[in-house]
């Protein structure tokens, strides 16, 4: 077993115990963020700024390594295209759970971030990376991934804890 599929599995057990960020958001905030008040977190403490996204309608977003139902939900809400991938099945299933009482259902991908990613060239127009890079062993690959399934001028936004 590689340390990518332990910290999958430890993911999965912190998700089970209620870890903070294994549960999705509210019916409320989901209603909320559909009427244009919303925030997102990169990082434990400090909401992400609206304009570093730009408008969110019909933006194409990959939630990477950013399951659990907190992200992804804010952003379909205001009507962007949004794609999922993360390692565990339990913060995958956090997006469906949210997907199906809202009414939609999330595209999850099921993948390890730190190899090649299942996307065509220029796909997105943002990719929202939440602290996840503690967990892997090199950065470098995961960015040229990003790089390349990002559109050109796109954006990539990434959490880091110290």
């Amino acid at each position: 077993m590689n340390y990518t599929d332990i910290n999958a599995k430890i993911v999965d057990g912190w998700v089970k115990n209620g870890w903070e960020w294994g549960k999705p958001i509210s019916h409320e905030v989901f209603e909320k963020a559909r009427n244009g008040e919303w925030g997102v977190y990169l990082t434990p403490t400090k909401i992400v700024p609206h304009e570093w996204f730009g408008e969110m309608r019909g933006k194409k977003i990959l939630g990477l390594a950013s399951g659990g139902g907190q992200q992804i939900p804010v952003f379909t809400a205001l009507g962007a295209d949004c794609t999922v991938l993360d390692y565990s099945t339990e913060q995958l299933k956090r997006e469906e759970e949210v997907g199906k009482r809202e009414g939609y259902t999330p595209k999850c991908v099921r993948a390890d971030m730190t190899k090649p990613l299942p996307f065509e060239d220029g796909t997105f127009d943002l990719i929202f990376n939440p602290v996840s890079n503690c967990y892997v062993e090199e950065l470098e690959p995961i960015w040229k991934e990003c790089a390349r399934v990002l559109k050109p001028g796109g954006v990539l936004l990434v959490g880091f804890d110290n």
